[in-house]
C-alpha cells in the first residue's frame, strides 16, 4: 500500500562514502558549535554538503560527536561578500562511541567528549547515518526516507510514539492529511489487532483505510445521555448564564441521581413503564445508594422531567419554580432538535454499554482495528459533548482494564474543540484531553494532535507531545509557538519550515534518536483522504449548472435544512422551524400553507408537562418573529430564551 518515493539527485553526485571535511571548529558551547565551511567546498559550489537540516560529524579522542546545521551566514560583511566564508552554526545532539567491554558502537544522546577549537568536521557516511537511524532492536513503523541520503529509511519507534503521545503539524496543502493516514496506516499493519478512535470532522478519512475501519456517521452514531458524567450533562442541560446555572446544578443533582435508581428498580421489578407514584418509592430511592452519579446506568428522559414536575408540586413559593422551568424548556429543545438525536436513541429500551463501548473502541476489533467517527453532520454546538465523551469513556476504559486495552485517539482539527481561547467554551473536552495528555500514558491512552493552527491550540496539550511531525507552516506565530513546544532544544532547527516542500517533514522527539528531515513515502492513491481542493479552473471550462443538476442540488439543501422530513410533526407548530446547523428559519411556501390551512391545536394539559410548559403564547412569538428578522446561533438562542422565559415567569 505505501511505495517509497524517487531517489532526490543532489547537485554535485559524489560517492555516498566520500570522506569530505566540510569545516573547522571556531567556537563551542555546551549546546552549540560554530564552525567556518571549508572554502573549497564554497569554490566547487558544494555548500550543499552543509544545508539546513544536515547531520555532519565532529572527531574527539574518545568518541565521534554528531551534530545538526541549524543555520548558515556569511562570514564577513563587505563587498568581497562570500571571499571571507560562510559559518554554520551546528546544534550538538550526541555521540557515537564503542563500549570497551562488549565492544558494541552504538549513538547516545548527550555528550561526555565535547570537540575542541580547530577540530575538523566531516559528512557522515552511510554507515554513519545507518548506525544511528537503525532500529533493529525496536519495534518501528515505516515513514519515508531522509532527506540527506534517500538510501536511509526513515523510522520511528512505534512504543514511545504511541505511550507519550505525537502531533502532526503543518499549514493547509503540505501534505498533512496524507501523513495522518500514512502514520495510522503503518501502525495498523504492524498491529491489527489496535483500538484506534479517530476523530473526523469533514469525512476525509472515510476511504483510507478500506474495511479495516468501522465509520460511524451522525445518522449511526449512538451515545446516550445516561452515559455521560455529571459534569458533561450539567454543561448540556444547564443555562449559560452562572448564576442560573448553578440553580440549575443544584436540582440535576439529586433529579438525575434518582432518575438512575428509578430506573434500575424497574428494570429489576421487570416493569419498565412510568406509572408509578414517586411518593410511594421515594424512601425506595434515597436508599438505593449502589447507584451513584457518575455510575454508567441508564436513565431515561421522560423520567428526568416526571421528577422535575414531582418536585414542582412540592414548592408552595412560585418564585423558586424558575430554574425548574429553564430545565424542562431545555430539555424539550434538545430532544426535539434534530442535531442531538444521537443522545435520546433508545429512550424505552436502552442499548447495552457493551455494545455501545465495543464498536466505538472496536472490541471485540472484527478486522477493523480502527473506527472513524465522522463529524461532518454535527455541528459544533454538539461537537463538544461527542469529543468530551468519547474521549472520557477512552480513559475510563483503559483506567478499568487495568491498562489491558492500549487505546489511541487521534484529534484531527484539534485547535476547534481544544481551544488555547477559554472564551471559546469547549470545557468538558479541555478537562479530559488535558488530563489524558498528563496522565494518559500510565493508563494506556495516547493522544495524536492534527492542527493546522497550532498556536490555536491549547498550549499544555501540545507541550506533552513527545514526538512531533512538523510539516511546512507559513504563519509566524504557528512557528514560534512550535519552537517553543519542540523536544531536544533543536527549535532553532525549525527556521527553516516555511520552505519545506509537500510531504516533507521535521521529525523531533523520544521516537527517533534525532531529529530527522524525512521525505515521505507515497500513499496509495486508493487510500489517500478526501482532501483535495476543488479544481475552479477545470470546472470553469464548462457549465456544470444544467437544472436537473440544481434541482439535485436544491433537494439536498431542503433535506439538510427539514432534517430529511424525520422533525416530528409536532415540532412544525409556527411560521418558523429550527435549522440543523442552530438557526432557525421559515419553512418552505407549501408548509406555511398548510399551516395557516391547519392552525396547530392548544396544548394539552399533558403537553404542558411536555414540550410547551411555562411559555405564553405572546413571548413564543416575540421570540420567534426575532429569530426570523436576525438568525442567532444555538447559544445566542438559548440565553434569549432564558431572558425571556424570565421576564414572563
Amino acid at each position: 500500500m505505501l511505495t517509497s518515493p524517487q531517489p532526490v539527485q543532489s547537485a554535485a553526485p559524489q560517492s555516498k562514502e566520500q570522506h569530505i571535511e566540510i569545516g573547522r571548529i571556531m567556537n563551542v558551547g555546551s549546546a552549540t558549535a560554530v564552525i567556518s565551511i571549508n572554502k573549497t567546498l564554497i569554490r566547487n559550489n558544494q555548500l550543499h554538503q552543509a544545508q539546513i537540516g544536515t547531520i555532519l560529524k565532529i572527531l574527539t579522542s574518545d568518541s565521534i560527536v554528531v551534530a545538526m546545521v541549524s543555520s548558515l551566514k556569511i562570514g564577513a560583511a563587505d563587498e568581497e561578500g562570500m571571499n571571507d566564508g560562510c559559518l554554520a552554526t551546528l546544534n550538538i545532539l550526541g555521540e557515537i562511541t564503542t563500549n570497551a567491554t562488549t565492544r558494541a558502537t552504538k549513538f547516545f544522546r548527550g555528550v561526555r567528549s565535547f570537540p575542541v577549537l580547530n577540530a575538523p568536521v566531516f559528512n557522515m557516511s552511510r554507515s554513519d547515518l545507518k548506525l544511528i537511524f537503525s532500529r533493529e532492536n525496536s519495534s518501528c513503523i515505516e515513514v519515508g526516507r531522509l532527506q540527506q541520503d534517500n538510501s536511509i529509511v526513515a523510522k520511528v519507534r512505534t512504543d514511545d510514539l504511541l505511550s507519550k503521545h505525537f502531533a502532526i503539524i503543518g499549514s493547509t496543502g503540505s501534505g498533512k492529511s496524507c501523513t495522518v493516514a500514512l502514520v495510522l496506516q503503518a501502525i495498523l499493519n504492524q498491529s491489527p489487532q489496535g483500538h484506534v478512535v479517530l476523530f473526523d470532522p469533514h469525512n476525509e478519512y472515510s476511504k483510507s483505510f478500506g474495511n479495516r475501519a468501522e465509520v460511524i456517521d451522525s445518522e449511526s452514531l449512538d451515545i446516550p445521555l445516561w452515559m455521560f458524567d455529571f459534569v458533561e450533562t450539567v454543561e448540556l442541560l444547564t443555562s449559560e448564564i452562572e448564576d442560573q446555572a448553578r440553580e440549575e446544578q443544584e436540582i440535576l443533582h439529586d433529579v438525575i441521581l434518582k432518575a438512575k435508581r428509578l430506573f434500575d428498580r424497574a428494570r429489576k421489578n421487570n416493569d419498565i413503564s412510568s406509572q408509578v407514584k414517586l411518593d410511594d418509592i421515594e424512601g425506595e430511592l434515597q436508599r438505593a445508594t449502589h447507584i451513584t452519579l457518575d455510575s454508567p446506568v441508564p436513565y431515561r428522559i421522560r423520567d428526568v422531567s416526571k421528577l422535575l414536575d414531582h418536585y414542582m408540586g412540592k414548592l408552595e413559593n412560585n418564585s423558586n419554580l424558575a430554574p425548574y422551568k429553564r430545565l424542562k424548556r431545555r430539555i424539550a429543545m434538545l430532544v426535539s432538535d434534530p442535531r442531538y438525536r444521537f443522545i435520546f436513541k433508545n429512550q424505552a429500551s436502552p442499548r447495552p454499554i457493551e455494545e455501545i463501548i465495543g464498536r466505538i473502541f472496536r472490541i471485540p476489533v472484527n478486522n477493523k482495528p480502527i473506527s472513524i467517527l465522522d463529524f461532518s453532520g454535527i455541528p459544533s454546538e454538539a461537537l463538544n459533548i461527542v469529543v468530551s465523551v468519547v474521549s472520557r469513556l477512552a480513559f475510563e476504559l483503559a483506567t478499568w482494564s487495568e491498562r489491558k486495552i492500549p487505546i489511541l485517539l487521534v484529534c484531527e482539527e484539534a485547535h476547534r474543540y481544544i481551544p488555547r481561547d477559554k472564551s471559546l467554551g469547549f470545557h468538558s473536552t479541555r478537562r479530559i484531553i488535558g488530563r489524558i495528555a498528563k496522565e494518559g500514558r500510565k493508563y494506556g491512552v495516547s493522544l495524536g494532535i492534527i492542527s493546522q493552527r497550532p498556536s490555536e491550540l491549547e498550549p499544555s496539550t501540545l507541550s506533552q507531545c513527545s514526538t512531533i511531525f512538523s510539516m511546512r507552516l507559513s504563519n509566524e506565530v504557528d512557528q514560534n509557538f512550535v519552537k517553543a513546544a519542540v523536544p531536544d532544544g533543536a527549535a532553532d532547527l525549525l527556521s527553516f519550515l516555511p520552505s519545506l516542500g509537500t510531504a516533507e517533514t521535521m521529525v523531533f522527539g523520544e521516537s527517533v534518536n534525532l531529529p530527522m528531515r524525512v521525505i515521505l513515502s507515497t500513499l496509495a492513491e486508493e487510500y489517500r483522504p478526501h482532501s483535495s481542493s476543488a479544481k475552479f479552473t477545470d470546472l470553469w471550462q464548462r457549465d456544470t449548472t444544467s437544472p436537473a443538476f440544481m434541482e439535485t442540488v436544491f433537494d439536498r439543501w431542503r433535506s439538510r435544512s427539514l432534517n430529511s422530513g424525520e422533525l416530528p410533526s409536532e415540532a412544525i407548530t409556527s411560521p418558523v422551524t429550527q435549522h440543523p446547523n442552530g438557526r432557525l428559519v421559515r419553512p418552505t411556501q407549501s408548509q406555511q400553507q398548510q399551516f395557516r390551512a391547519k392552525p396547530p391545536a392548544q396544548p394539552t394539559a399533558q403537553q404542558n408537562t411536555g414540550q410547551n410548559q411555562g411559555i405564553s403564547a405572546v413571548a413564543r412569538q416575540r421570540i420567534l418573529e426575532k429569530a426570523t428578522a436576525q438568525p442567532q446561533s444555538l447559544s445566542e438562542v438559548k440565553t434569549m430564551l432564558n431572558s425571556a422565559f424570565n421576564r414572563d415567569m
